[in-house]
């Protein structure tokens, strides 16, 4: 009875203070990190962390925050617990760092913050090495913040383009809107048809004219990273997706229930929207989160949508060699005839395009691959010179491509339906923990000269 009044009087006396920092003269906006003392420090010697060590802050009051960074120095990959108090209780959740040198420092929300997730007791962090028995390691400081609570859709626009990413779903790309050439959404003999100016082309009204063109039916969906790790072993036990074990399978947007993954940074810049989120594991349930990372910036550049992707695995699985998607990339379905150029003089103006108008869903068409020799591809609607969308990955042109029950979507959003064009950038290379991925991909709309003039263009921007 005294425990459960302790935590009303609590919660009457906190609970003004709480909605006050809500406020946004409450709002942090200036994340340098301040060293909060610890009153007590175990498992360290000598700068040597050879099995845990544990930071004690002795249930320090900070004020109200739901974001916290981490400055240190470390010559191993460290898997971390935060202990702070919420409703009164301790509350722990995982995190992981990467080795420093002290210049670029962790920072993270905390679980729950799109559900307005709060703390004002900072109790303790526990680090462990994971790649070496021990670790050279300085905890240079820790201080937390009081972040305004981000809107779960971020949305970043120039004149060409406007594009969306959901947080709720890793940050991933769910929104992408060409606000250049008029793309209009019609209902044709009861199925949507998306195109330029389709009201004119079809002679029938418009019930769209902001198209999304990127599918966000499920967390399956949209256009986001995905690795395929180890399978059924000792270190790691398979889930089943439908009828089928699956493998060790971080995914962006979450897993095969519709479960959320974990926002872990954000920043918003004029030109650009930086994500960091932990990923589910896609055939398992949320409480089996995956020890990962995922990064995402978010570009705008002439005629195109840059995406930079990077990833980190702390789990030390066993490595593992399988076909990776780089990135998967799903579309709406009323395009859903593909395109590329597979022919050997590319980026000399040959227009011999390669068209594929009767794709059906991937796994039942085989996987059907596609070498593009320019390393594009696109899906486009039913004409030759139909508006469409496409994707430009630099460094390999190998695609997988199908379409899910095509030509049966009937929604004015197409982007909510459960049709859908799909095409992963495939490349075969070894998934191992402890080494950071990264690569970077383009995407366009137009018509297909259109697209190709966009991607010719980008070949020659620095660093791609």
């Amino acid at each position: 009875m005294k425990k459960i009044l302790s935590i009303i009087l609590s919660f009457i006396f906190l609970f003004p203070s709480y909605l006050f920092s809500f406020l946004p003269s409450k709002a942090d906006t200036d994340f340098t990190i301040e060293a909060i003392a610890a009153v007590s420090v175990s498992g360290i010697e000598n700068g040597i962390i050879s099995e845990k060590a544990e930071f004690d802050f002795g249930d320090a009051d900070c004020g109200w925050f739901n974001y916290y960074g981490i400055n240190y120095k470390s010559d191993a990959y460290m898997k971390g617990v935060i202990t702070y108090k919420l409703k009164g209780e301790q509350y722990s959740e995982e995190f992981f760092l990467e080795p420093s040198d002290g210049t670029k420092p962790f920072y993270s929300f905390v679980d729950g913050v799109l559900g307005k997730t709060k703390s004002n007791t900072l109790c303790k962090i526990t680090l462990e090495p994971l790649d070496k028995d021990a670790a050279v390691f300085e905890l240079v400081g820790i201080d937390v913040f009081n972040r305004e609570v981000p809107d779960k859709n971020v949305y970043l626009q120039n004149s060409e383009y406007k594009i969306g990413v959901n947080l709720l779903w890793g940050g991933a790309l769910d929104y992408l809107e060409d606000l250049d050439s008029d793309v209009q959404a019609v209902m044709v003999d009861g199925l949507t048809k998306v195109d330029s100016d389709a009201s004119e082309r079809y002679g029938v009204k418009s019930v769209n004219n902001n198209v999304n063109l990127i599918n966000r039916h499920d967390t399956g969906r949209l256009v986001q990273q995905s690795y395929y790790g180890t399978f059924d072993c000792d270190d790691y036990k398979s889930a089943m997706y439908g009828e089928h074990k699956w493998n060790y399978n971080p995914v962006q947007g979450g897993n095969q229930y519709n479960e959320s993954s974990k926002i872990v940074d954000l920043v918003v810049g004029d030109d650009y929207i930086y994500i960091k989120c932990r990923p589910l594991d896609w055939a398992k349930p949320a409480t089996d989160m995956s020890p990962s990372y995922m990064e995402a910036t978010y570009s705008i550049c002439d005629g195109a949508v840059e995406i930079a992707c990077r990833f980190v695995d702390f789990s030390g699985y066993p490595e593992y060699y399988t076909t990776q998607e780089l990135p998967a990339f799903y579309c709406i379905e009323p395009f859903n005839r593909f395109v590329y150029y597979g022919g050997d003089a590319p980026w000399t103006g040959d227009k011999n395009y390669s068209y594929q108008n009767e794709l059906i869903f991937w796994p039942d068409a085989g996987y059907p691959n596609f070498q593009a020799t320019e390393n594009w591809s696109a899906f486009i609607g039913e004409f030759d010179d139909s508006f469409g969308i496409g994707i430009y990955t630099p460094h390999h042109g190998n695609f997988l491509a199908g379409v899910l029950a095509r030509e049966t979507t009937t929604d004015k959003d197409p982007s909510v339906a459960p049709q859908t064009s799909y095409i992963a950038a495939v490349k075969h290379n070894t998934f191992r923990s402890f080494v950071p991925s990264e690569y970077n991909y383009y995407i366009a709309t137009g018509t297909v000269d259109e697209m190709r003039e966009s991607f010719d263009n980008i070949r020659f921007t620095p660093g791609t």
